[in-house]
């Protein structure tokens, strides 16, 4: 079998059109019931009253003489207006209610979450009675009854979705850009929240067109003289044995809606022609155009100051000091960073060096509020220098949203993950210029763009810009980040994991752009990584950093040179050596890499460390000049023992 093929050789997308078949007759009848309709479906001939089909009469006429094919016209122009209604007002307050709930988190999450619940948990028909038993029976009614419980499950449908996407690299992206609450929720969470919920909704339309005409069964939806499909079974319902054609077509009319909307409904949750019929039915770009542009905001010239116990260098472009991080656990705070500092100035790179979970991403990214709502963060870190650096650290979301995406630019490690899927590269480049306020015109901010594309390497960024983010390698979704990085002119770029997952050749190219970038630009890096090849190649000081400490930085060439922590010591003995034989020996380090800072007074290195000493396991190090700029937080004298005895030696791949 073939793909986008089933049983039979029949196409998806054909299968899929036969299905929703009746849907679209009911559509297309509904419309068209003024032209297609031979005559009048209010209009009375009592002499031709219960007339059985015929060519005059193609569905027979009814006990008032009205003939029941236009009366069938008409009832499902009737279905499709209430229909459309109760879906736009459902779909409406459910999608915007479960989005603003799923992405602002927290007490309102948990408050519209048991609304929602409550909203489910209530028999949707006995909801729709008692208002219209309040209301009295009309179609405005109707549609508001109808809509008073219909609109939960599309809420939680929509916080599900919104709720998963909340802390992904993506949102993250858009907040570097300066992107406020109502611009994320507006073009970037409710174009996927609204995905997943079109589907349940081929699903609805079969249970509100089956309500409806139960509720005009009752005698509580659309009152006589308009017809409608429930009031045609209630009439027909005394001459079933008499005059069958009276409560036939219109059963069968409700019966084949709701069965092909269920199945409709199923084929679209497999997933196997989704994509074609969202862009049929929404276009993606109407959604954006719909959620509006937000106003280009004016660069920063308020807000908190460098305290006054601290300096700044005169080059320094970004300063830390004694940072740390506290994440809530276990009805109490767990330290993920501790007491970090480094400095980063104009047209230098640092290198943020350490194991999976050591702590630098969460140490590079917290200045910048680029971490979890719950994230506790404390210290200082001064953006700028001298008089004008601004103090990152407790700066308000109105005022990080002016300095991040254009005086810091960040290219996230997954870059399929930082890009939304539904949105061309162009319109990523775009977004981003226009924060910037770079561009103003769409012709004027698409040249930008694509001379951003060209800017970082990529061919032809005409055609590049049209593309989506799944048709480039991820080599050139780097590149597209770090095109989105540079629309602001940063001062300060940080990149974390930039070459992660990428073949050799292509982590060369990206090492050689970040390095032209940096002389060209005269720009401020920092490089987040595990990979001391990168480093050498790119860096000019390093921060080495262990279970949320940093335990030894200096520049470049004395840390690789000259290491003096164990840990330092460890990475670059970890490391195989180009040209080596085949089956040679190299270095490796016992034991796990600590999870946080150990707050119990020893070093958290001191369990792996192979020459650590009794004190370490009782004294918490700190760091010490050794010489210049190179500092090491080891109770070791400088140029003490080697790293690793012959008895922690592995073979290469054990």
């Amino acid at each position: 079998m073939t793909a986008g093929h089933g049983r039979r050789g029949i196409p998806a997308g054909l299968r899929t059109a036969l299905v929703a078949l009746p849907l679209g007759l009911f559509a297309i009848a509904g419309l068209l019931a003024p032209v297609l309709a031979p005559a009048d479906p209010a209009a009375n001939d009592l002499a031709a009253s219960l007339l059985p089909p015929s060519a005059d009469h193609l569905l027979g006429t009814d006990q008032l003489g009205r003939d029941q094919l236009s009366r069938l016209l008409h009832g499902a122009q009737i279905s499709l207006a209430v229909t459309a209604a109760v879906l736009g007002i459902s779909m409406t307050v459910g999608v915007v209610t479960g989005t603003v709930a799923g992405y602002l988190g927290g007490w309102v999450d948990r408050v519209v979450s048991r609304i929602i619940d409550i909203a489910v948990a209530l028999p949707g028909m006995l909801v729709a009675l008692a208002v219209i038993g309040v209301r009295g029976p009309g179609v405005e009614n109707l549609v508001l009854a109808m809509s008073v419980w219909a609109w939960a499950p599309y809420a939680r449908i929509a916080r599900a979705r919104t709720a998963s996407l909340r802390g992904s690299p993506h949102l993250d992206a858009l907040r570097l850009l300066g992107a406020g609450p109502a611009r994320i929720v507006g073009r970037h969470l409710l174009p996927p929240a609204l995905a997943p919920c079109l589907v349940y909704a081929s699903t609805d339309v079969g249970a509100i067109v089956l309500g409806v005409a139960t509720l005009s069964f009752l005698g509580l939806g659309i009152p006589p003289p308009q017809a409608e499909w429930g009031q045609m079974l209630i009439e027909g319902r005394p001459y079933l044995a008499s005059a069958w054609w009276l409560a036939y077509p219109p059963g069968i009319a409700i019966t084949a809606v709701v069965f092909a909307s269920n199945l409709l409904g199923e084929r679209l949750a497999a997933g196997d022609e989704r994509p074609s019929i969202l862009r049929w039915v929404l276009p993606y770009r109407l959604l954006t155009r719909a959620a509006g542009r937000a106003a280009s905001r004016p660069p920063a010239t308020t807000g908190a100051t460098a305290p006054s116990t601290t300096s700044a260098d005169d080059r320094s472009v970004l300063q830390v000091r004694d940072l740390s991080v506290t994440y809530p656990h276990d009805g109490a705070q767990r330290r993920v960073v501790a007491d970090v500092s480094y400095q980063v100035k104009r047209g230098q790179i640092l290198a943020l060096v350490g194991e999976t979970g050591s702590g630098k991403t969460t140490a590079a990214l917290a200045p910048f509020g680029l971490l979890d709502p719950t994230a506790v963060v404390t210290g200082a870190a001064l953006l700028g220098a001298g008089d004008g650096a601004r103090q990152l650290v407790g700066l308000p979301p109105h005022e990080r949203r002016q300095i991040n995406g254009r005086r810091v630019g960040v290219v996230f490690q997954d870059s399929l993950a930082a890009l939304n899927p539904l949105r061309t590269i162009g319109a990523h480049v775009d977004e981003a210029v226009r924060n910037a306020g770079r561009g103003s015109r769409h012709g004027a901010t698409r040249q930008v763009t694509e001379e951003l594309l060209w800017l970082v390497g990529l061919p032809d960024p005409t055609g590049i810009a049209r593309g989506f983010p799944h048709q480039l390698s991820g080599g050139m979704r780097q590149r597209v980040q770090i095109a989105i990085a540079l629309a602001g002119e940063p001062d300060l770029l940080v990149a974390d994991e930039p070459t992660s997952a990428l073949d050799v050749t292509v982590q060369a190219q990206l090492l050689d752009l970040l390095a032209r970038l940096r002389d060209e630009l005269n720009m401020a890096m920092i490089i987040i990584s595990h990979d001391l090849a990168v480093v050498t190649r790119l860096a000019d000081t390093v921060a080495v950093m262990y279970a949320g400490r940093i335990v030894e930085t200096g520049p470049l060439a004395t840390v690789i040179g000259n290491p003096n922590h164990p840990y330092t010591r460890g990475l670059l003995d970890a490391v195989p050596r180009s040209g080596a034989p085949p089956g040679t020996r190299f270095r490796t380090m016992p034991g796990r890499s600590g999870a946080g800072p150990d707050d119990t007074g020893g070093c958290a290195f001191a369990s792996r460390c192979p020459v650590a000493l009794p004190a370490c396991v009782q004294r918490q190090p700190i760091l010490v000049a050794l010489g210049g700029a190179h500092r090491s937080a080891c109770l070791r004298q400088p140029g003490g023992p080697s790293l690793m005895p012959e008895a922690a030696v592995r073979r290469n791949g054990d």
